[in-house]
């Protein structure tokens, strides 16, 4: 697994868990037809940190994935787990017509905070929210197919990066994404856990409801 070059801004921290590492993989399974979501989540020397599973759907909504392109209309729930696979985080999409929420819930189904869609024109920007209050802010770097998703904290200060890989051909045909979460600090809690969820988040948010197109091979 390559290092990524963003990376180089975030200190170097071996902590290997979910939790202390700075950089994470968030790498989706490549699947000809996806009927559900997976991802395993890696350090960026390609050691298993965890994983990422989508749970709760029926055979109904997994035949309609199947048959077509209704991610919009569907409920999605993704449950992260560390690498002995004990459940860390729930990350939950509702179904959606134009913007997109994400809950996000503990082990047990504490509830930890949401990232909510703000617009749908334009360069996408999502809301940290914990407890009805706004904490930090996730931007897209351009209005088609963005490759870097910068999240600041209610100062405006940069605290994390998501970086979308250049997809191959075969990834881009299986609509298979790459992801690196790069973490500048230690972060303290509901920040830290939704600045976790946000990579995930934001490929259920908003890249696996498009179509594979060309703009998915340019860096």
């Amino acid at each position: 697994m390559p290092i990524f070059e963003q990376s180089s801004r975030a200190e170097r921290h071996c902590g290997g868990t979910l939790y202390t590492e700075r950089v994470l993989i968030i790498d989706q399974k490549p699947k000809l037809i996806e009927t559900s979501t997976e991802y395993a989540v890696l350090d960026e020397n390609g050691q298993r940190l965890g994983s990422v599973v989508e749970v709760g759907q029926s055979r109904l909504q997994k035949a309609t994935r199947f048959f077509g392109d209704f991610n919009n209309f569907l409920t999605h729930r993704l449950e992260m787990r560390d690498a002995s696979d004990n459940p860390a985080l729930t990350v939950t999409r509702p179904r959606k017509v134009f913007k997109s929420k994400v809950v996000v819930d503990g082990p047990v189904g504490q509830p930890i905070g949401r990232i909510v869609q703000e617009n749908w024109m334009g360069k996408k920007r999502f809301a940290l929210r914990a407890d009805g209050t706004r904490i930090g802010t996730i931007h897209a770097d351009r209005l088609f197919q963005p490759r870097r998703f910068t999240i600041v904290d209610h100062t405006d200060t940069e605290i994390a990066r998501i970086i979308r890989t250049t997809a191959s051909l075969e990834r881009a045909i299986m609509s298979a994404e790459t992801y690196a979460l790069v973490i500048d600090k230690p972060l303290r809690e509901p920040m830290a856990s939704l600045v976790l969820a946000s990579a995930v988040a934001i490929n259920t948010a908003i890249m696996q409801v498009k179509s594979t197109t060309v703009l998915d091979l340019i860096p």
